[in-house]
C-alpha cells in the first residue's frame, strides 16, 4: 500500500478510543435487554419453571464472570492507559493549555507564600545569580547620593554605643602601647633646659639692672653695649 492509503495515526487513536466506548455501551445495553427478557420470561406460567433453571445456569456463569471481572477491569485499565498515552502523545499540550485554560485563575488559586516557604532562596541566589555582574550594573554614586547621612546619624543612639564600649579596657590597651618612661624623661629634660635658660636670662637682666642703679648712684657714665 502507498503512503496515500495510510491511515493517520491520530485517526487510529480516535478509532481505538471510539471502539472502547462503543464496546462498553453495547455491553451495558445487552445486559439491560437480557435482564428485561429474563424478568418477562419468569412471569409466564409455562416458561417459569424452565426459566428458573436457565436462570440458575446463568447465575453460575455470572458468578464465573464476576470472579474474572477484576482481571478484566485491570486489563481494561491498561488498555485505557495505552489509549490515553497515545492520544496525549499526539496532542500539542502547550497550545491546548494556552487556548483552553485560564492561567490567571489558576495562578490566583496558588498559595505563593507556601511555595516560597518551600524554596531555598539562599541556594537559588548562591547557585544561579551572578552577584558580581549584578553589582557591576549598580550605580553606587547614585545610590550613595540618595542616602540621607544626617537622617541616619540622627537615628544612631551614640549613648547606647558608648555603653557597649569598654573605655577602661581601651585606655589600658593604649597606655600599654605607650612608652611613658621615655616620654617623661624627654619631657623632664626639655623642661629643665628651658628653666635653666630662663634663669640665666633673668640673672643677666638682674645684673644689668643692679649695675645701672650703682652707676647712677656713683655718677658713672653708662657702658656701651658690647658689639656682638
Amino acid at each position: 500500500m502507498g503512503q496515500d492509503n495510510e491511515v493517520p495515526r491520530e485517526v487510529l487513536v480516535a478509532a481505538a478510543a471510539g471502539a472502547v466506548a462503543i464496546a462498553g455501551r453495547v455491553t451495558v445495553a445487552s445486559a439491560a435487554v437480557a435482564m428485561s427478557g429474563i424478568r418477562f420470561g419468569l412471569r409466564l406460567p409455562v416458561v417459569g419453571s424452565l426459566g428458573r433453571r436457565g436462570v440458575d445456569r446463568l447465575a453460575v456463569g455470572g458468578e464465573q464472570v464476576l470472579d474474572a471481572l477484576p482481571d478484566v477491569i485491570d486489563r481494561m485499565r491498561g488498555l485505557v492507559a495505552v489509549v490515553v498515552s497515545a492520544i496525549v502523545a499526539e496532542l500539542d499540550l502547550t497550545t491546548l493549555v494556552r487556548d483552553n485554560v485560564d492561567l490567571n485563575e489558576v495562578a490566583a488559586g496558588l498559595d505563593i507564600e507556601a511555595i516560597l516557604d518551600r524554596v531555598d532562596l539562599d541556594a537559588v541566589i548562591r547557585d544561579r545569580v551572578d552577584l558580581d555582574a549584578a553589582v557591576a550594573n549598580v550605580d553606587l554614586d547614585a545610590v550613595a547620593g540618595g542616602i540621607d547621612i544626617d537622617a541616619i546619624a540622627a537615628r544612631i543612639d551614640v549613648d547606647a554605643i558608648l555603653d557597649r564600649v569598654d573605655l577602661i579596657g581601651l585606655a589600658n590597651e593604649i597606655i600599654e602601647g605607650v612608652d611613658l618612661p621615655d616620654i617623661i624623661r624627654e619631657a623632664s629634660t626639655s623642661v629643665t633646659s628651658d628653666v635653666m635658660t630662663d634663669v640665666r636670662s633673668t640673672s643677666e637682666r638682674a645684673d644689668d639692672v643692679v649695675a645701672g642703679i650703682v652707676g647712677r648712684m656713683l655718677r658713672r657714665a653708662p657702658e656701651e653695649p658690647a658689639d656682638e
